[in-house]
């Protein structure tokens, strides 16, 4: 059995995450004591308090505005060492491969995702791990990947840090941000392929929506681009106008191979590579 913590940042949502991501946990009997939600500020806190005062979900937290620096409020909150899950607050069911076009509700969410997200991250040393992003079965393989990639922030774990090269400094983003300080740090991410949430990303009132525009997203995904040009591309989408990003490690070493996990290009000894080639 494995120990662990629920966070849920929510901002504006009051009634959405009790109606889906909350009533989703305890679809799975998930025990209310783990679950903390973190609001922005004091007038969200009496918003959240009167919403949820009929349910068990009494612990909510005051963190900071904005997603990006509230999930770095988040993780500082915990202990070191702490098996830490993130939900989004707007979650409808949470899913799992089951043929080449189907996806079935995932039956036991600690033992299928939970514990075992963990115990990949324990096998390798990763410290996080997350689901496909997208709920398309046709995409989705039954593997643990662990390269370079994506961790969508709607769920994922983390065994915390308290470390600087972990803070975000973007919101819209932030999970791509974050998804490549993790692989920086400890050389490697956990993704579950065959898992995944349904969400109603980008329409659900609150969160984002409030301040996401073209060019909020565009300006977003050019800081993270120009943070890690090493880790990731940008593009933009001809379907939607939007900007966004592909994960890659580009970095090339010559000769030697790196002396240990996680080694960014800036950290390694001069020795340690003959030169480093950037990929165009």
């Amino acid at each position: 059995m494995i120990d662990y913590s629920i966070a849920i940042p929510s901002y504006r949502r009051p009634e959405t995450i009790k109606k889906k991501t909350l009533r989703v946990l305890e679809s799975y009997g998930i025990d209310p004591n783990k679950i903390t939600i973190f609001v922005a500020n004091t007038d969200e806190h009496e918003s959240y308090r009167r919403s949820l005062i009929d349910t068990p979900y009494s612990n909510i937290v005051i963190g900071v505005p904005t997603i990006g620096s509230q999930r770095n409020f988040i993780e500082r909150y915990y202990p070191e060492g702490t098996r830490l899950m993130m939900f989004d607050d707007d979650v409808e069911a949470i899913q799992v491969k089951a043929g080449e076009q189907k996806l079935s509700r995932v039956q036991d969410l600690e033992k299928e995702i939970i514990f075992r997200g963990f115990k990949e991250c324990q096998n390798i040393n990763a410290k996080t791990f997350g689901i496909y992003a997208a709920a398309n079965a046709y995409f989705m393989k039954d593997r643990v990947y662990t390269k370079l990639c994506y961790i969508i922030a709607s769920m994922f774990g983390v065994i915390v840090e308290h470390s600087d090269d972990l803070c975000r400094v973007t919101n819209h983003g932030e999970d791509y941000e974050y998804s490549i300080r993790q692989y920086i740090r400890n050389g490697a991410v956990i993704r579950l392929d065959n898992y995944t949430v349904k969400s109603n990303y980008y329409k659900e009132e609150g969160g984002l929506q409030d301040i996401r525009t073209k060019e909020y997203v565009y300006n977003s995904i050019k800081t993270i681009s120009e943070l890690f040009p090493d880790y990731c591309d940008m593009y933009i989408r001809a379907s939607t106008g939007n900007a966004e990003l592909r994960l890659k490690d580009k970095r090339t070493y010559v000769g030697r191979k790196l002396p240990y996990r996680g080694a960014s290009a800036s950290a390694l000894p001069k020795f340690a590579y003959a030169r480093h080639i950037k990929k165009r």
